[in-house]
């Protein structure tokens, strides 16, 4: 069982507190899972790049040739 899993199943078991808090209905919690799902499918595809490098790589490809500077911004 991964991590995630593991993570999802003790969220799961907790009761919310007295406000009705769940953590699995936060947003933030929402995004870090979505997150970690997005890093796992484009490393199992392009294990040999980082994202950075790989939106890095895009960008050049859609405007071509330039700068270090231009290509940040």
């Amino acid at each position: 069982m991964s991590t995630e899993d593991n993570l999802l199943r003790l969220v799961e078991a907790e009761e919310p507190d007295e406000n009705g808090y769940h953590l699995q209905d936060q947003v933030g919690f929402i995004l870090r899972k979505a997150h970690q799902r997005h890093v796992a499918i484009f490393a199992a595809h392009i294990a040999d790049l980082t994202p950075p490098q790989f939106a890095a790589l895009a960008k050049l490809y859609d405007i071509g040739e330039t700068s270090q500077n231009q290509l940040g911004t």
